[in-house]
């Protein structure tokens, strides 16, 4: 037993992980990540507005 026969079965391990999971997951991934960036957008701008809008009815607006 050598270097090589441990170190083989990590790397087809590692291939096989990024050809069949890894590669075809980034498109899909990709859109979800945008997507979820505009919902995070949403919501902090939704939440900005109400702040401020109580802000100013307290007048502890600056």
């Amino acid at each position: 037993m050598n270097l090589q026969s441990i170190l083989n079965p990590i790397v087809e391990a590692l291939q096989w992980s990024f050809k069949y999971i890894l590669e075809p997951m980034t498109h899909w991934f990709n859109w979800i990540c945008i997507l979820g960036g505009f919902i995070g957008l949403y919501i902090w701008l939704r939440m900005q507005k109400k702040f401020s809008e109580q802000a100013r009815k307290e007048g502890t607006i600056i």
